[in-house]
């Protein structure tokens, strides 16, 4: 018996607005730039007195270490870019050695996010294991050339990355094995066979160049497979209101095509309700980086323009659910300020929570079909 539902979409354009905006972002000046020493998002300023947003992951793999709040915190400003490294093995140690596959870029170009492929050139042993690495590294100079091509181009995020990977993809994939073999070398370090990496290389490839059409193939079954894994997985830190996931297929009229998980997914008013879901294990609410997570999460949802469900075409809504230890509920968007208020006080919220709130309510009202619950974790 099939444990989870499997929908399929269609998405034509992408809007959204961000709200839960809490502070300013770094602003951080081009001739000094280093990636591995500036913020996890911020503003590049440029000598001609142009910037962009930017923003970097610390593994290909987006479900380990959660970038989306990191691009969340950008996806306001014009024009964005994300750095992310093509490959992360952190030692035979450690089950975590992965690169990046076609959902990634697909799901940027949709969003009109701009990438850049980079490598780590450095690392060193973790503790005296032998067999894990930390303190990764990128090439900086790589990273700020490249973001200075992105500064001066004119067309879209998909055209850039589309280019970026046609070009660059194979050179910057050889340079992450050779850095990881150097690593391995210098510190006598085991890490994982890089055989693996370059089969799957080898699989790009196409009468000696890199083949967008051969990644997505190889990769987007293995994201397929992963996403379908996950939808029949409940973490400790998701609540689902029927401990039932969901799959979705997700086309776009660029290409692009996108397997993702829900957290949960039930009817309500005759409606499919797509639900994402954070929590808090003793707090009153989750972490901002938590609840823009799941913001970031709910974008591509919320802009699904038909969904089908066994090829029946359904009506839905997107939903945040936010939980802790909390008295009462509340459900945004909302006109009635006081009932914000109320819930704030009853609940003792310090004061940057209560701004979250008002945020909350706001990113709400500026999406239409989005709704946000906060409620009492059971």
């Amino acid at each position: 018996m099939k444990k989870y539902l499997e929908f399929y979409g269609v998405i034509r354009d992408l809007s959204y607005c961000t709200k839960v905006l809490t502070e300013d972002l770094e602003r951080v000046e081009y001739d000094s730039f280093d990636i591995n020493s500036g913020p996890e998002s911020g503003i590049l300023q440029f000598a001609d007195n142009t910037s962009l947003g930017f923003s970097w992951w610390g593994t290909p793999k987006p479900s380990r270490t959660w970038p989306s709040a990191r691009m969340y915190k950008t996806y306001d400003l014009p024009k964005i870019v994300t750095v992310i490294p093509i490959i992360k093995d952190e030692g035979k140690g450690t089950q975590n050695n992965d690169r990046i596959n076609f959902m990634t870029l697909s799901r940027m170009n949709l969003m009109n996010i701009y990438i850049v492929l980079a490598w780590y050139e450095s690392a060193v042993p973790k503790g005296d294991s032998g067999d894990k690495i930390t303190d990764f590294r990128f090439n900086s100079k790589w990273v700020a050339d490249r973001i200075l091509d992105i500064k001066n181009y004119k067309k879209s995020a998909l055209h850039w990355n589309v280019s970026h990977f046609a070009r660059h993809f194979e050179s910057v994939f050889r340079q992450a094995v050779q850095c990881n073999q150097d690593i391995a070398n210098r510190y006598g370090v085991e890490l994982h066979p890089v055989r693996n990496h370059l089969a799957a290389l080898d699989r790009y490839i196409v009468d000696g160049r890199f083949d967008l059409d051969a990644f997505a193939r190889h990769s987007s079954r293995k994201s397929s497979s992963s996403a379908r894994s996950e939808a029949v997985t409940i973490h400790e830190l998701e609540y689902l209101d029927n401990k039932q996931k969901a799959y979705f297929e997700l086309d776009n009229l660029i290409g692009g095509k996108y397997f993702l998980t829900a957290d949960g997914v039930f009817w309500q008013h005759g409606k499919v309700v797509i639900q994402e879901s954070k929590t808090s294990r003793n707090g009153k609410l989750p972490s901002l980086d938590d609840i823009q997570e799941g913001l970031f999460r709910n974008i591509l949802f919320s802009n699904i323009d038909q969904l089908y469900l066994d090829g029946v075409p359904v009506e839905f809504t997107t939903r945040l659910k936010l939980t802790g230890k909390i008295v009462g509920s509340i459900e945004f968007p909302t006109n009635d300020g006081r009932s914000i208020e109320s819930f704030a006080k009853e609940n003792k919220l310090r004061s940057k929570q209560r701004l979250w709130l008002r945020l909350l309510n706001e990113e709400a009202i500026a999406n239409k079909g989005v709704t946000i619950e906060i409620a009492e974790k059971r």
